[in-house]
């Protein structure tokens, strides 16, 4: 017999602040291209700048959605905003439904269904 306690959310506070840092600075990245680009275009050799900030931009915003995509759950051990090859920045772990504040929030009475779970 396998007896299933309930681990106290707490002990996920290391992995679930890897998991919050991880998505603020996709958030921080995506938010900064507007004023990056605002800037580049009052540049007196605008063109050259616009392009710049772009490529940057871009190469920047893969590296950050990588680092995203690979953090991993730590009640589950899958990847947390990834289910196949979609990545959803949802704010519940797509396997096991962990929210991603579990450990500043009271204890939920019963899991949450998840909706992209593994049929069995």
């Amino acid at each position: 017999m396998s007896d299933k306690t309930p681990i106290d959310p707490i002990e996920y506070r290391p992995d679930l602040k890897k998991i919050r840092k991880r998505r603020l600075a996709l958030w921080f990245v995506i938010a900064a291209y507007l004023p990056a680009m605002m800037i580049a275009l009052d540049q007196p050799d605008y063109q050259t700048w616009v392009t710049v900030v772009f490529i940057s931009w871009i190469v920047l915003l893969i590296i950050v959605v990588v680092f995203a995509c690979l953090v991993r759950c730590p009640r589950c051990g899958e990847c947390f905003h990834t289910h196949g090859p979609t990545f959803l920045p949802f704010r519940r772990c797509l396997h096991c439904a962990l929210h991603v504040n579990a450990d500043k929030r009271a204890p939920e009475a019963e899991h949450p269904k998840t909706k992209f779970a593994k049929k069995n």
